[in-house]
């Protein structure tokens, strides 16, 4: 019982604690996210800042590099000695230059050397003195320099000087053509900047060991880096640089797939290096963790104290729900289920009450009905009613009556009849407004409904109760399927004449049976249509229907049915009339059967009520469907089984006649007078049941006897045809003759030589 009292408050107390949590919750995560995002924000604005500053650092140190060198290749004295040899008489020309050589690398340019070529005199002028250009190690370099069709470059210079281990093997060459201007030169002026200088002016990036800064050329090798062991290196492979690649923008920020890193970097416009700031993100949001484990104390905290503050406040709240929810505990209707918290349990015993109190009403507005239609209220409880406005003061009031016009021929069965009944009785219920009703009930097999009208005329509330109608036998149509039929009483003033109205509504819905099916019958209609001259019996109709009867012709006794129906409801006949007519008919169909010589248990079943049943009939189809199965078909059944015997008995007399006065001057006319029937009838049975007509059987019959008495007597031929009455022997041979192929004398001869040779084999064995 604790575990199911408690389901309120376990979640109220889930609400307050929710209420409180989620706010501190969330706030203390939205501090921490925007801490980390402003240190991430600030760091990213020092990336740019350094790539930008890094930038400028370069360009300064390369345009003062690129200025000089400018200054040198455009001096007349390095023009004159791109046509001289150098050698001891070229002394003067030779100091001059080498002073000039060591001048550039005396700058504060951190020139590593600087080499002055000339490709037409093969030689090569550097701080180490003049050497023959094919005999250099830097021959091929310098000579795919003079090819690239380039007047002025930056390139990785690798010094094949130094191991490839040693970090001073990477320098960066400043390449400017002699003359300036000449895409195929007499020589190069290469200042060769080592990669130590350059790694000075790279700043170290925020993060420790995680953070890099690069600074790639167009081919994505690293010129200059952070780290010096990393300069040499091409990162054209690397993820980042293909999102650079794809980019193509100046200047952008972005982050690795992983988010693992911050990738800052700017693309020089004067050279087209790649300045390349690549930052450890989990490094720079390290700070912001410890902001995180103090939003964190703080967030307990507060939690604590709302779980303290959550719990007191709970007790207090829940005290009125669990007194109320004791109540209902104690209810015997409430079932005993640990699924549903309090309020779920006071609320359906709120339900049951309220469910209890309106079904109660609803029983009681019924059982009101019920006497009322019975004629059991009497007039002080309906004055007392009105004035409590329990009834309406109408000023016109009908009872309308629902009957189901058939099961037959749809998916229910009478089981199925109460349930329509219940069913036809909420349609009504929604169709016809609660202000012009009292509550729908079932009487019996009809559902019945009292309707009242404010209306002055009654043609007006005649209409309008036949739209109400129309719209229940449309709704019980369209829904369940099914036809009814509606009968309508007269209009009646008091409550007190409900008695009467029901009467006269069962009254108006009996003549559906001649109307049909779905019929909306108003009493006073009928009974101005009763008032019309009456049909009379149909007896030429009913002696005809015999007659077919009789001959076994169901066709047209079908027919003489659906006749006989259409003439007795072509004109309008009281109820009562129709039903006398109907017994009738069946005192006819029963007179038939005692005709024959049977009563009417040889064709019906003794415990069949054929008059309560013809009677309970609702529609003419079923009246003439019901005559047809009960009456016409087994009456013909009965009749052509009767004629068979009569036939069979007929058929043997007559065989008995001719087998023993074979030899009397027998005929059909005086068979038919001994058996009293007409020679005509007695005919017809004959050849029906022995497939010969009478005469051609009666000489085939005195053929085999003479046949007999040929063999086993000595008679003549002439004795023989004279006994089978024969008037000329003849006469008697012929017909022998033209059935058994011979004359009587030689059938007797060849029967006599049979008999002998059959004895004499007999005596022989």
């Amino acid at each position: 019982m604790k575990n199911r009292r408690f389901n309120y408050f376990k979640r109220l107390f889930l609400f307050c604690i929710l209420i409180g949590l989620i706010p501190v919750i969330t706030l203390g995560y939205f501090s921490y996210a925007k801490s980390s995002q402003l240190l991430l924000d600030k760091a990213h604005r020092s990336d740019m800042e350094m790539v930008e500053q890094t930038q400028l650092r370069f360009e300064q140190k390369l345009k003062m590099v690129d200025n000089a060198q400018a200054q040198i290749t455009n001096s007349p004295l390095v023009i004159d000695a791109m046509e001289q040899e150098l050698d001891s008489e070229d002394y003067l020309t030779y100091e001059k230059l080498m002073q000039t050589l060591y001048r550039l690398q005396l700058y504060e340019f951190g020139l590593s050397d600087v080499y002055l070529v000339n490709f037409n005199k093969n030689w090569i002028l550097s701080s180490a003195g003049k050497e023959s250009l094919q005999a250099s190690e830097l021959s091929p370099t310098f000579t795919g320099y003079a090819n690239k069709g380039k007047l002025f470059f930056w390139t990785v210079f690798e010094s094949p000087f130094f191991e490839k281990s040693n970090p001073r093997v990477w320098n960066t060459a400043i390449v400017k053509t002699i003359p300036i201007n000449s895409f195929s030169p007499l020589g190069l002026l290469v200042a060769v900047l080592p990669s130590q200088e350059l790694n000075k002016m790279v700043p170290k990036v925020s993060g420790g060991d995680s953070g890099d800064m690069y600074v790639l050329d167009e081919h994505y090798r690293i010129l200059a880096a952070s780290k010096p062991d990393m300069v040499g290196k091409e990162l054209s492979d690397e993820t980042y640089v293909q999102t650079i690649k794809q980019a193509n923008r100046e200047a952008d920020q972005f982050e690795t797939a992983n988010h693992t890193y911050g990738i800052t970097y700017r693309q020089s416009n004067y050279n087209g290096w790649i300045y390349v700031v690549k930052t450890n993100i989990n490094e720079i949001t390290k700070e912001s963790k410890a902001i995180g484990w103090v939003t964190i104390f703080i967030c307990l905290i507060v939690c604590i104290l709302i779980f303290i503050v959550s719990l007191e406040g709970t007790r207090r709240l829940y005290g009125p729900v669990r007194k109320l929810y004791d109540l209902v505990l104690k209810s015997p209707d409430m079932p005993r289920s640990k699924r549903n918290d309090e309020f779920y349990w006071i609320e359906k015993n709120m339900h049951v009450l309220m469910g209890k109190e309106s079904h109660m009403r609803h029983q009681l507005g019924d059982f009101f009905v019920h006497k009322l239609l019975q004629g059991a209220v009497n007039a002080k409880e309906i004055a007392d009613r009105m004035e409590t406005n329990e009834l309406e003061c109408w000023k016109q009031m009908r009872v309308i009556c629902v009957r189901m016009d058939t099961l037959e021929g749809t998916n229910y069965t009478d089981r199925d009849r109460d349930l329509l009944l219940f069913a036809i009785l909420n349609m009504a219920g929604e169709i016809i407004p609660r202000s012009f009703r009292l509550n729908p009930v079932v009487i019996n097999d009809l559902q019945v409904t009292l309707l009242g009208s404010h209306a002055e005329h009654p043609e007006a509330s005649k209409a309008e109760l036949y739209e109400w109608a129309a719209a229940i036998q449309n709704s019980v149509e369209q829904y369940l399927h099914l036809n009814v039929s509606m009968g309508i009483s007269c209009l009646f003033m008091e409550f007190n004449e409900a008695p009467n109205a029901l009467k006269e509504a069962k009254e108006a819905l009996s003549y559906s049976v001649r109307l049909g099916q779905q019929s909306i019958l108003f009493l006073e209609d009928m009974q101005r249509e009763v008032a019309e001259p009456a049909v009379t019996y149909p007896q030429q109709v009913v002696n005809e229907l015999t007659d077919r009867i009789k001959q076994l012709d169901e066709a047209g006794s079908y027919q003489l049915m659906d006749e006989f129906m259409a003439i007795i409801t072509r004109k309008a006949i009281s109820q009562q009339e129709f039903q006398l007519v109907l017994l009738r008919l069946l005192v006819d169909m029963t007179r038939l059967v005692q005709e024959m010589g049977g009563t009417l248990y040889h064709i019906i079943p003794q415990e069949k009520e054929i008059v309560n049943e013809i009677l309970a009939l609702k529609s003419t189809k079923e009246i003439v469907g019901w005559m047809r199965l009960t009456m016409i078909r087994p009456l013909m059944d009965y009749i052509e089984k009767s004629r068979e015997t009569l036939y069979t008995r007929i058929s043997d007399q007559m065989l008995a006649i001719i087998d023993q006065e074979y030899d009397s001057p027998l005929s059909l006319e005086s068979c038919a007078a001994r058996l009293n029937y007409h020679p005509e009838y007695i005919s017809r049975v004959f050849r029906k049941e022995t497939g010969f007509v009478f005469s051609d059987y009666l000489s085939r019959h005195r053929l085999q006897i003479a046949k007999k008495f040929l063999i086993e007597t000595s008679m003549s031929i002439t004795e023989i045809s004279e006994k089978m009455k024969y008037n000329n022997p003849q006469n008697f041979i012929r017909y022998f003759r033209k059935l058994e192929g011979i004359t009587p004398k030689q059938y007797r001869e060849l029967s006599l030589t049979k008999k002998n040779q059959s004895t004499n084999q007999t005596n022989g064995q």
